[in-house]
């Protein structure tokens, strides 16, 4: 079993190794170039991710991507400095809690008013 795999492995895998060089230098220097390009779809969908999550403007959305697409690692940190400090559902909860406190407070004035009369 084990000597049929090695052959059908290297014949499936012959095809995809062809466009490496055959010089270590070069074929490192493809493999770099691999690497970098992962990077950069990385950020690029990560940021899409975080951009959908933080604001519902269009123009944002869609200029914070093309940063990042066109200018990979500066484009990144420069979308970390302008992107909105907190998310839409981190906004909502922060209403929230402060129409909650606002409440809270006014039955708290509104019985200690009472209590006094």
């Amino acid at each position: 079993m084990n000597t049929d795999f090695l052959p059908s492995f290297q014949s499936f895998a012959e095809p995809w190794l062809l466009f490496l060089a055959d010089d270590p230098v070069l074929r490192m220097l493809q493999l770099g170039m691999l690497l970098l390009g992962g990077v950069v779809i990385f950020l690029v969908f990560y940021t899409t991710r975080d951009i959908l999550l933080r604001t519902h403007s269009f123009l944002y959305m869609f200029v914070a991507i093309v940063l990042v697409a066109l200018l990979p690692v500066l484009g990144f940190f420069l979308y970390l400095l302008i992107r909105p400090a907190r998310t839409l559902r981190e906004r909502e909860l922060y209403d929230m809690v402060a129409r909650l406190q606002q409440k809270s407070q006014k039955k708290v004035t509104s019985s200690k008013t009472a209590a006094k009369a």
